[in-house]
Formats: C-alpha cells, structure tokens, sequence
C-alpha cells in the first residue's frame, strides 16, 4: 500500500522519508529511497515508535535528513494543510475541511489531485503539470524558492490553511499511524491513521493557480515624521503577520510568557496590571471591578494598542484558549471577525486613525463591507447594521452583550463613497514626494483584495464561503455544553404539555429536530395557547435564542406574512407572539405556505424579489382562544393547551430563568443536538390534542360552523317525523335549513349560504335525501346526528341532551303588514 502511494506520488522516485518521535526533540532522521518496497519495510519498522513523514519536492541530490529550503530541486505540486479550528468541535470540524476539499473548492481553485486525512487535519494537493524549477541560491541573501511559497501562501489564505507553505516541507505518509504528542495527547487526541481519502489523475499547469502577492511593509497607526510617513510599529519577528495577512481558522497561540518575550525583542513594556488580566479575565486588584467579560477584554486592547504591540499579536493574545481573557472571544459564532473588530475599536477609542494607512484600511474595510457582484442582478456593497431589541436591561451593556440581530444591508457604490468621503487614505506619493490623499471608500473600491462575493446565501452548518457566495449563517446563539437545563425540561412536561410525557416527548423533539435540521422546514409549527403570564413564552424563547442571530422573535404578523420580509432571508427559528390574526385568510395562506413549503419569495424595500429555500421552524403563542386557522384534517399544528398553575409565579419562574442565563441554554443545545430522532418527523407524529381540536373547531366557518351550532343546541326546523309517536327522526327542508344557518351566519356577519351548500354537508355526513312532498332530508337521532359529525368531520363536545327539539316557524306578519307587535 505505501509503495503503491509512493509509486503514484513520483513515479520512480526518489523519496525522501523522514521519522519523528512524538515524545522526543532533535534532528529527525531521514533516507532518501529509489526503490518503493525497501521504503515500506523501513517505514512500517519506524513507525512501530515514530511518526513518519514523506517530502513533498525532490531534493537536489539524495540526502539522509530533513531537507532544508536550499535542498529542494523543483516545485512539483502545491498544497494546503487545513487543520480543525480551536474551539470548535473537533468532527464537525473535520467533516467541513473534508467537504471543501472534496467538491466544495471556489470556483477560481481547481480541485484537489490528492486529498490525505492526516488523522488531525487534511492536506489538498495539486499536482503540477510543469513543475517549477528551483535554482540555487546565488547568495546567503537570494532566496530564489519565494515565488514558488506565494503560490502555497495564496491557498493557505483563500481556504483557511496552516503555515504551511515552505517548498522544503514534509507531510504524513498515508498508510501508517499518526502518534499523538504529549500536548495532544493531554488533550484526549487518541493514535489514528493517515490514509488517502480522494485522488485523481489531474494535472494542472501553474498558471491555473494564483500567487499571494509579496508582503509590503506594515503600515502603522504611529506618529508621522517630518516626511509624513507613518513610522513603523514593531515588527513581530517571528513569522507572525499584519492584521491584512491573519488566516482564518488557524491561529498561532501567544500566552502571557510569550507576550513578554515578545515585548522585551521589540523595546515595548506591558504592564503588569494588563499581564493579569490577560491571564485571568478579572482584575488583579479588584476581582468585581468588571460586571461582563467584554470590558476586560476591551481594556486588554486599549492596553496593548497604547503599549505599542501590533496588531496581529493582539489577535493571538484573545483568541489563545489558554487565556482567561479569550474565553468570551472563543465563545463566539465568527469568534475571528469578533476578535479584529475589538481591535479596532481599541484603535478607535484612542484616537488612532485606521483609515490613513492602506494595510489597516483595507482589512478594516474587508472586515465591515464586500462587494456583491450580483445580488438580485445588481452589484451592491454589503454593510451590517446592529438592530438592538431595545430592552431596558440592556441600555448600559455594550453591544456585544446587547440582545439583537445584525441584518445586511446594501449600498450603491455611490452610496458607499458617501458614506466614507469624510476619510481619506494615503494612497501613494506624487513626484516630489508628497502623499496623495482619496477618499478611503473610493480608494477601497478600487483595490484588488477588496472582498467580494457573487451573491449572498443561506446554508446552515456550512462555511462563511460556499463557493463564490457569502453566507449569511452565523452559528448557534451560545457554545453547545453538558450542563443542567432540567426546570426547562420540567416546565415543558408540566406547563406546556400540561402533565402529558408523550406531549412533553413532542415539544422536546420537535426542538430537537429544528436544532439538528436548520437547513430544512419543520412543516408543522408549534402552538401554545393559554393565559397571560403563564409561561408560553419562556421555552420559545430559550429556543429562539439557540439560534442566536438566526431566531427571530415578532409580535406583528407584518414581519411575518407581510410583503417586505427580507429578515426572513436568514432566520431559522421564528417565535411568532400574538402576531397572527386566523381570520386573516390572506395572510394565514402565506404562513401556511412558510410553514411546509420547500421555498419562499424574500423581497426587501427597494430591491428585487428572490426565491430562497425555505428552512423556517415556527412556534406561536396566543391568549386568543383561536390562534390557528386549523382545517378538519390539520397537519400543520401541534396545539396544546397550556397549564395556568403557575401564571406570575415568581419563585417558580425566577430559578427557571436563572438556571437557563448560567450554562442551562448550552446545556439545552448540547443535549438536543445529541438526542435520537430515529423515526421522528415533526409532521409525522403531530399530537391530536383536545387543543388542536379546539382549533379546528373555532375555524369553522360557513354552513359547517352554523350546523355545528345546530347539533350542540339540538333546535332545528322539523317539517315532519318520520317516528310520529317517539318525535327521535326529523325530517327537514332544505330550504328552511338554509334560512336557519343563513339567520345564524347573519348575527356573526358571515356570507350567506346556497341550499346546495346545505344539500351538500349533510349527504356528506351520510343523511338520506328526499324530495316528495318537498325536497330536504331524514335525520338520524340526535345522538347518531352528532356521532356522524364527530366521524365525518371533527369531535366536538356535547352536553347530554339526546332529543332534538323543533323549533317554530318565524311568525309571518298578518295582510296589514301588522306583525302583532305593539310598536
């Protein structure tokens, strides 16, 4: 198997093999082989206590060791090595590395000739269908192998890749076991096996390829010199890049040890008030001294912005998970874009001008806005807007911690420069030396690296990029834990589901469906109808809110059924809270067509109408005694009636809330996702509660609603019976049926009905027609009326009367037109 691989990677060889101990530093063996099959027997004898790696370039001439950059001959294939981000999970992770290099490349990026599992990561390869020569250095200066890493670089930064770019670097060979270091192994990262997991015969010539372009000087928010040029901050030293170069998704770890080796390289000195804040998330000297998490972290940035360290160092500092100060940061959906947004707000507060300075500017902007090339058919510059909800309790927080949602926004490019006019960026010098100044936003427009995209889209648990489309998915609301949630659990059984654990099982699968299924419709909402304060919107929220910038909470049926709906572009969970009129037969169509149908039209004000897969999950609550236009043969409802034992009860509510807002909703998320819905639908199991019946019932309309009215009561107009003597079979007109139920219609101010209509309902209730001497129909029993009813269309509650009673004929007035009243 090894020297099949081999033989395909190169045929003929060489190969240079190196092994490493996991446990053990120093310079790690190597042997260069000409024939594959003594190569498998060495590394498969390695391997028994080392981790065995195999060069990607040929060297110059065989060698017995590492290959250092001055080594390799030629360019024969370019890579990128993805790696799981820290702080997500670790297999979801490897399934979304796995899909974009099998199939979900952008469409500029030619798929991979060779995919290998490393056992933690996976590495794309591309093999060259010319390789690149590499000549020998000319000087200990010349390093002649730079044009070749740009290409490496440019795929690390477009997919989210390691640094991982030198030509003289070695991968793990397929085939063999992949042994944990210590580190990862204190982590629980158990011994697994590189193999291959997608190959090819495609060549590609380098030209197919983009090269990252050389890395200019970093550009500074220092004190301008005499000549106006921007002094240059502290050079990193170390590899580590300007805020422009930050990769996504892999991230150098920089703990408070190595931020003072740093400072003390570079001439800065870090306070070490801010050391322990960095260590401990808290203040040294006044542990209570911050209510939120967001300002230490603030303070951290306003330090080492005003300390001098740069940007990208800052980055490491709040996003290592060995930092108290980055738990906050980790724990957000798009935890990158978070972290370089509080550095700039740090650059901001301190009156530091991020918009003079090209580097800055440009990643400053390609972190707020991109371009959108055909958004609706029209190209458009993308801007977030924070709608806040405006909750008393959240006017002092900042808006991190604020509840919210951040909704897209487009501009016109002439919109766009406006926006940014007032600021001016140093684009170059003219020909005596002077800056030349241009408005940032026009500047912006201009460049190259500006971000941009084809359109926007929506796929839940996909990456910010699918192909050449944004997405607009952003992640759960809160960071799935095992945790404690059980008053929610207990509430749902006792409250919502009044005391039914098979209701109790619905309500808790259907959340569980919606959480593990974002990317479909439920198609069958849920319904919670009851009384004022009696908890029907504590669970819909906490739902709500799993969703993070995905749930949607509205109390207007505007937002929901309304023409403008391009909020609905990105929402998942919907908590509808009285917002829904059933009578509205317009707009309860629509909610129907949102509830079960496989897509939607979403239209904003001002722009074109798109069609979008619909992936809406509904939950509704009412005082309303009809909340729902359910028909006879309902499956878009589950309704249930819920209990009002402890309606403002503020000792039951105020433990259940509390519990939820300290590690209960990343419970509650943990075990959703983790719950088996082996054979579960939401509209395959709908419970047929005396709710829903209810509903059913109270949606009724028409000559339906009127008869109904007329077996609860027992009155109708009996014309004859049919049993003279028992007075138990009625026969009746139809005619004077129809002007009864018109009579009834009429006092609700509903439509009058046809006798046909009439006709219609009671042959399908199984009635016999008849239509000598006049036309209408024999009735059962009363009893047997009602059981026909209850079979035929919706069981309805009865009292005990079990005679139908006749009622008389409306008095007709006498010739005079005197009706014998006395007025």
């Amino acid at each position: 198997m090894i020297a099949d691989f081999l033989n395909k990677f190169r045929p003929g060889g060489p190969w240079l093999l190196v092994a490493m101990h996991p446990d053990k530093k120093g310079t790690p063996p190597g042997v260069t082989f000409t024939d594959a099959a003594k190569a498998e027997a060495w590394a498969l004898e390695k391997n028994k206590t080392h981790n065995i790696y195999f060069g990607i370039n040929p060297t110059r001439e065989p060698i017995n060791k590492k290959a250092e950059k001055t080594d390799i001959a030629r360019l024969e294939w370019l890579w990128v090595d993805v790696d799981p981000r820290a702080g997500e999970d670790f297999e979801q992770e490897r399934q979304r590395i796995r899909s974009l290099l099998n199939g979900g490349m952008p469409k500029d990026i030619p798929a991979p000739s060779l995919v290998i599992d490393s056992g933690g990561g996976y590495w794309g390869m591309w093999r060259l269908s010319e390789p690149l020569d590499i000549p020998t250095p000319a000087s200990e200066t010349d390093k002649p192998w730079e044009k070749a890493e740009a290409f490496n670089v440019e795929l690390a930064n477009r997919l989210g890749g390691d640094h991982c770019f030198n030509v003289d670097r070695i991968a793990r060979l397929p085939g063999l076991t992949n042994w944990p270091d210590p580190k990862k192994r204190a982590k629980g990262r158990e011994p697994s096996k590189a193999e291959v997991c997608g190959w090819n015969d495609a060549a590609y010539p380098l030209t197919a390829f983009k090269a990252a372009p050389p890395k200019a000087e970093t550009i500074t928010g220092g004190t301008p010199t005499a000549s106006r040029k921007a002094s240059p901050r502290p050079s990193v030293g170390d590899g580590t890049a300007a805020p422009s170069d930050w990769v996504p998704g892999h991230v150098a770890p920089c703990s408070t040890d190595d931020l003072r080796e740093w400072a003390a390289a570079n001439g800065n000195t870090i306070r070490d008030n801010t050391l322990a804040l960095i260590a401990t998330g808290q203040d040294p000297v006044e542990p209570t001294k911050y209510p939120s998490r967001s300002e230490p972290l603030f303070k951290v940035c306003l330090d080492l912005v005003r300390a001098g360290v740069d940007d990208a160092v800052i980055f490491r500092v709040i996003t290592d998970p060995g930092n108290a100060i980055a738990e906050s940061v980790r724990e957000q959906p798009s935890w990158e874009g978070y972290a370089k947004r509080q550095i700039f707000r740090a650059w901001e507060e301190i009156g530091r001008k991020w918009w003079r300075h090209p580097k800055i500017a440009l990643e400053y902007l390609n972190n707020m806005h991109a371009v959108l090339s055909q958004e609706g058919g029209k190209c458009r510059v993308l801007a977030w807007s924070w709608v806040p909800l405006m909750t008393d309790d959240d006017d002092d927080k900042p808006r991190e911690e604020q509840r919210g949602r951040w909704v897209p926004l487009l501009q016109s490019f002439e919109d766009f420069q406006h926006r940014y006019c007032h600021l001016r960026v140093e684009a170059g010098t003219d020909k005596d030396g002077k800056p030349i100044e241009v408005p940032v936003g026009k500047w912006w427009l201009l460049q190259e690296a500006r971000r941009q995209f084809d359109e926007l889209c929506f796929h839940p648990k996909k990456p910010e990029t699918v192909g050449r489309n944004l997405n607009l998915w952003r992640g759960w609301g809160v960071k799935p834990q095992p945790g404690d949630w059980s008053l929610m659990r207990a509430h749902v059984e006792a409250v919502l589901a009044d005391g039914n654990a098979e209701h109790a099982d619905y309500i808790l699968k259907w959340a569980a469906w919606a959480v593990q299924n974002p990317h479909k419709p439920a198609e069958a909402a849920l319904v919670f109808r009851g009384g004022k304060g009696a908890g029907k919107g504590m669970f819909a929220r906490a739902l709500k809110d799993l969703f993070g910038q995905h749930g949607l909470h509205i109390f207007s049926g505007d937002y929901l059924t309304g023409k403008f709906n391009a909020h609905l572009r990105d929402a998942v969970l919907v908590f509808a809270d009285e917002a829904v009129a059933p009578d509205d037969n317009e707009r309860s169509g629509r909610l129907q067509g949102l509830i079960t149908e496989p897509t939607f039209v979403v239209e904003g004000k001002g722009a074109n109408a798109v069609q979008v897969n619909n992936m809406l999950h509904v939950v509704m609550a009412s005082n309303e005694k009809w909340v729902v236009p359910a028909s006879s043969d309902e499956r878009r409802y589950a309704v249930f009636n819920v209990n009002g034992n402890r309606a403002q009860d503020r000792d039951y509510f105020g433990p259940l809330a509390e519990q939820m807002a300290n590690g209960g909703l990343a419970a509650m998320l943990h075990d959703l996702l983790e719950m088996d819905l082996d054979g579960f639908h939401p509209r395959w199991n709908i419970p047929q509660t005396d709710a829903l019946t209810e509903q059913k019932l109270a949606g009724l309309r028409g000559v339906e609603r009127a008869f109904l009215d007329i077996l609860q009561t027992g009155e109708l107009p009996v014309e004859r019976w049919l049993d003279k003597k028992a007075r138990t079979l009625p026969f009746v007109s139809t005619t004077r049926l129809c002007e009864l139920v018109n009579a009834r219609l009429r006092k609700d101010r509903g439509r009058d009905v046809t006798p046909n209509e009439v006709a219609d309902l009671l042959k399908a209730l199984g009635f016999e027609y008849r239509q000598y001497p006049v036309r209408g129909f024999a009735l059962p029993t009363l009893a047997d009326a009602r059981a026909a009813w209850d079979r035929v269309k919706i069981p309805a509650p009865w009292d005990g009367s079990d005679r139908w009673t006749d009622l008389p004929p409306p008095k007709k007035p006498d010739a005079d037109g005197d009706d014998g009243s006395p007025f």
